[in-house]
């Protein structure tokens, strides 16, 4: 009995009850730094050769900071899809100027020989 009394004592100390543990709020990201963020990756999605220090040089953010913003961001699934949006239309807006800019077509090429015209649904005279 000692033996089991002693037994129980150790379960409940070693095996402890599960906790509610709060979870802590994720850090707010303001208005002003999500548009940075985005103005950001905009910038270097637009030039494929742009680092990332010389796109936050005109927000006069330190990389460390910006990748304090970045985190709070990716902390937040409602943000990063907002991003993902942001990005996603950004793309298409350059998409469609490029596609408004227009490919060049081929000019005619001296020498080559037309194709020859079938003229349908007209008659000769006498037919």
């Amino acid at each position: 009995m000692v033996a089991l009394g002693t037994l129980s004592v150790l379960v409940v100390v070693f095996h402890p009850q599960a906790e509610e543990v709060d979870e802590p709020e994720a850090p707010t990201v303001s208005e002003t730094d999500l548009q940075t963020y985005i103005k950001v990756y905009s910038a270097m999605q637009d030039d494929h050769d742009l680092t990332i220090d010389n796109a936050i040089k005109p927000y006069n953010v330190s990389l460390d900071d910006f990748r304090q913003i970045e985190r709070r961001i990716q902390g937040q699934p409602r943000l990063v899809e907002r991003v993902r949006q942001a990005l996603l239309e950004h793309a298409k807006e350059r998409s469609v100027y490029a596609q408004s800019m227009g490919t060049p077509t081929p000019g005619h090429t001296p020498g080559a020989a037309k194709p020859p015209r079938h003229k349908k649904g007209k008659k000769k005279k006498g037919e």
